[in-house]
């Protein structure tokens, strides 16, 4: 029933939009026929029109919205300034709009060829309009959709070739989101998972994304990932080798997270959380600028967190602190530099496998209480992720900008305990447990970029070239011990830590370390053919060189090799009607380096890197000012140079001819459709199998990858009256079955949650109570090889204080 309601909705859904499409058409030819200067001598040398937004207290009206003759608009930026260019000559109405603020207009004669400025300066203090946001524009459709980091370019969401989607700062607060993994829920076709260390992850396009960047730059995640430093929340979709690299990203994609900035305001927030299972929460984020010209800037983000687990063991505290400094140099150079230390200390949920001897075909028909752990609150780790990220731009002209970056990343673990729970019948598990004793791994990340913005005759060029260089290594020490075999209906023997440790120190077990570099070359560009048709090119040359893994107790090092890969990109944008309809297709590609293989005959085999090549098409709309923006996707991945065994006589050789396909549709739908409503939908539907694989994979579905997802939250706020900023919100995702096994006999069931929130948002406070999982479902996550049991009903209760 769930899967047929998924299913009716998406058929509904895609007639509405090809219906608003038709109804944007019309509009446009009416408006073609009597004003026509956007889309004329656009081979002309083409006009801009620059200015500046002021509120009556002289502060920048940031997110107000400039209307170019109703047909074209941006953004205010949060310095206040605007800018629309290569217009062609003529006359233009300008209006500015913000919610809850009459329109202002304004008109300008342009003369082609030049640049024209129009400032405004509002009548509401920067007060009053920061009220207005605060209280009912909380994510506002294509504002929130624009990003620089996806392509590394200045495109506007309908010019990006590509599809990803944002989850901004205002989302995350109405859903009392905690963690990056939580952001995930309103992501088109993404499955919520977690690593086998609890690291968030998700399924995106049928494959596991587990790394994620920051602020585009590596990061060596070994916590989760606490959004009281984040800002924004990028998903890419697709392989996204091309300016990305390939140690970051799967061929389903990769999330970027965008962290908090400082601005030139003192301003702050304080926060309390309690909930369920014992939750405490405290949050702390504040701003100031450090001198009176304001150009150098500070901002410190803290959050400590205290709970422990729906199971009958388990706890666990997370400590953040990120400090973040800016100094504007002058008014051609800027440097930043910022850092995040993460810590936790606590059990490690627990991780379950399901061997071959089980006769059940679904979690749910185990014989175990789901909030049984099987585990022991003595077996407390120490967890860390530290990054620090330096940036500095420079405005080599008006045309070209140099930015430099630089990542360091280290996350480990210090007597990590990770409990392995097997399956062997449907009555009884082998407990093991894998110790982490310490663990310790970084990355170095250096990434230069040049982008310019110019033309070559009458043609629109934007540009991105750059190289990068990744340093990265891991010192582990490591064993695995196994506990017993325990009957899931009788009583469990008792494990403590000290009889592990005990075990541990009897052993003499080595230290590795490995380590291995890459060095990347690419290049993108966007070419404006006229202001309707863009094409897009990009490609990476790569090199990887792993220096292999050497034994501190043999000072043997083994596994060294190295590959080179190309890694090309391609696009198309063709807008029939400007700013608000865009038609689009992609060829993307990504790639993973694939080690040497000592064959059974003591040969060594070298392989090429293997290949994920996308081919997508869609659609992209922006209809209505702003009040609905949606796209609609289909996409075919082709997986080629995989490994797979051969049977050759009695021995089994690797070989390097295995094929894979994924293929599917993403639907997103972002609406405003009322003053003060909002509603955020998306389905996906993903089949990935198997083409050329060995004998037990070959026409399977991938392990952890569900057919069909889909999400949906709304919320309303009261905008005016006493109880302005009254509001509440709810919503559901609903991820389907997906199998566990690589036969496909085991299934991780489907499930849907529901959640709820009230709330009441001032400029001064804001209170919020969040219920999750409303129902009590009982469902499991899983990263294709571990399974992991989530809550079921919950509740969470913040206050926010704001000065």
């Amino acid at each position: 029933m769930k899967l047929l309601f998924i299913q009716r909705a998406a058929k509904m859904a895609i007639p509405f939009l090809f219906f608003q499409l038709n109804t944007a058409i019309n509009a446009w030819a009416v408006r073609y026929i009597s004003d026509n200067e956007l889309v004329k001598a656009y081979y002309q040398d083409g006009g801009n029109i620059t200015g500046k937004v002021l509120t009556s207290d002289g502060q920048p009206a940031e997110s107000a919205t400039i209307s170019l003759n109703n047909l074209k608009s941006t953004q205010v930026g949060k310095d206040g300034t605007f800018k629309f260019e290569n217009l062609g000559a003529g006359t233009y109405k300008l209006a500015i709009l913000f919610m809850g603020h009459a329109a202002e207009e304004k008109t300008v004669v342009l003369k082609e060829g030049e640049t024209a400025r129009i400032d405004f300066a509002l009548t509401a203090t920067s007060r009053a309009l920061n009220e207005i946001l605060i209280v009912g524009d909380k994510y506002t459709i294509t504002s929130k959709k624009q990003s620089s980091s996806v392509g590394r370019l200045p495109l506007k969401y309908l010019e990006n070739t590509q599809v990803y989607s944002v989850i901004d700062k205002e989302l995350i607060r109405e859903q009392l989101s905690v963690t990056l993994d939580e952001a995930f829920r309103n992501v088109p076709g993404a499955a919520p998972a977690k690593t086998g260390a609890g690291i968030p992850a998700f399924f995106s396009r049928g494959f596991v994304t587990n790394d994620n960047l920051r602020n585009g730059m590596a990061t060596f995640t070994r916590t989760t990932i606490d959004l009281a430093t984040v800002e924004r929340v990028e998903a890419i979709k697709g392989p996204s080798s091309t300016l990305f690299g390939a140690s970051m990203v799967s061929f389903g994609g990769l999330v970027n997270y965008i962290t908090k900035k400082p601005f030139d305001r003192m301003a702050g927030e304080i926060g309390y959380t309690f909930g369920s299972y014992d939750l405490n929460r405290f949050t702390a984020d504040f701003n100031t600028p450090l001198n009176d010209s304001k150009t150098v800037l500070f901002r410190t983000n803290i959050a400590y967190q205290k709970e422990n687990t729906f199971q009958d063991q388990g706890h666990g505290s997370t400590l953040v602190v990120a400090p973040s400094l800016l100094y504007k140099v002058n008014d051609r150079f800027t440097v930043r530099l910022d850092a995040d230390i993460q810590h936790y200390k606590g059990t490690s949920s627990t991780a379950w496998i399901v061997s071959p001897g089980v006769n059940a075909k679904s979690y749910d028909q185990l014989n175990l209480d789901y909030k049984r752990s099987l585990i022991d609150n003595s077996f407390t780790a120490n967890m860390y992720t530290n990054n620090i990220f330096l940036q500095a731009e420079y405005k080599l002209s008006d045309k070209w900008t140099s930015t430099t970056n630089y990542a360091w990343a280290t996350g480990g673990y210090s007597n990590m305990y990770l409990f392995d729970m097997t399956w062997l019948s449907d009555t009884t598990v082998a407990r093991s447990i894998r110790v982490h004793a310490p663990d310790r791994m970084g990355r170095k990340h250096f990434q230069q970029n040049f982008t310019g913005d110019f033309k070559i005759g009458s043609l629109r060029n934007r540009l991105v070239v750059g190289f990068d260089i990744m340093d990265q290594y891991r010192d582990l020490k490591y064993n695995m011990l196994q506990l017993d075999t325990v009957n899931t209906r009788g009583i469990a023997k008792d494990v403590r830590v000290e009889t592990v440790d005990a075990r541990l120190a009897a052993l003499n077990t080595p230290e590795t370390n490995s380590r291995q570099l890459s060095y990347g070359a690419y290049f993108s560009d966007v070419l404006n053919i006229t202001s309707n048709l863009l094409v897009m090119a990009s490609l990476r040359v790569d090199y990887f060189d792993n220096k292999g893994t050497k034994n501190n107790l043999t000072q043997v090092t083994t596994g060294a090799y190295n590959q080179a890969a190309f890694s090309p990109k391609f696009g198309v944008v063709y807008q029939p009607v400007l700013n608000k309809v865009a038609l689009f297709a992609n060829y993307m590609n990504g790639f993973k380096n694939v080690a040497n293989t000592v064959q059974p005959d003591g040969s060594v085999s070298s392989f090429k890197p293997q290949q994920a090549n996308q081919l997508e098409g869609g659609v992209k709309l922006d209809l209505f000012e702003n009040k609905l923006a949606a796209t609609i996707s289909y996409y075919d991945i082709q997986i080629n140079n995989s490994t797979r065994g051969d049977v050759k006589g009695t021995q089994v050789f690797t070989v390097q001819d295995g094929t894979q396909e994924s293929k599917g549709v993403d639907v997103e739908i972002i609406g405003n459709p009322l003053p003060g409503f909002n509603i955020i939908t998306g389905y996906g539907y993903n089949e990935n199998k198997y083409i050329k694989a060995s004998a037990q994979l070959t026409g399977k579905r991938t392990v952890g990858a569900p057919a069909h997802v889909g999400n949906i939250w709304m919320s309303y706020s009261i905008l005016e009256g006493a109880v302005k900023g009254l509001g509440i919100g709810a919503g559901a995702i609903y991820v389907g079955d997906a199998f566990y096994d690589p036969a496909n006999t085991f299934v991780l069931p489907s499930y849907t949650t529901f959640d709820a929130t009230l709330f009441y948002n001032t400029p001064k406070f804001r209170i919020a109570v969040k219920g999750n999982n409303l129902t009590g479902k009982k469902y499991w996550v899983s990263d294709g090889f571990y399974a992991r049991p989530q809550k079921q009903a919950n509740f969470l209760v913040s206050l926010a204080l704001k000065f």
